[in-house]
């Protein structure tokens, strides 16, 4: 389970939206790309419609049990959907770490 918001700063908050949108971004591409439905997602990779919508938007994240389940009901490796997310502007910035 992700970290509530309120335990997070403003710059973890702004990493986490666009890791966020990065992936829902990839999402709806391979199920646009399979020819799919939303509904039909849901059903394939037992899901609520809602999750589907919420992660498309970016709004809500996923379990690796779930991203796993997600990209069988799309047909697709899930290294496919994460490379896809990886290539999405502005992701480069979140993958670099504060540390020295």
């Amino acid at each position: 389970m992700p970290a509530p918001d309120s335990r997070l700063d403003p710059r973890q908050l702004r990493v986490r939206a666009v890791r966020r949108e990065a992936l829902g971004a990839a999402i709806r591409a391979a199920r646009r790309e399979a020819g799919l439905t939303q509904a039909e997602v849901a059903e394939k990779a037992s899901m609520a419609r809602s999750t589907i919508i919420e992660v498309e938007k970016g709004q809500k994240s996923l379990s690796s049990d779930a991203l796993w389940n997600l990209a069988v009901a799309l047909r697709t490796p899930l290294s496919a959907i994460i490379a896809a997310a990886e290539a999405h502007p502005g992701l480069a910035g979140t993958l670099e770490s504060d540390e020295p």
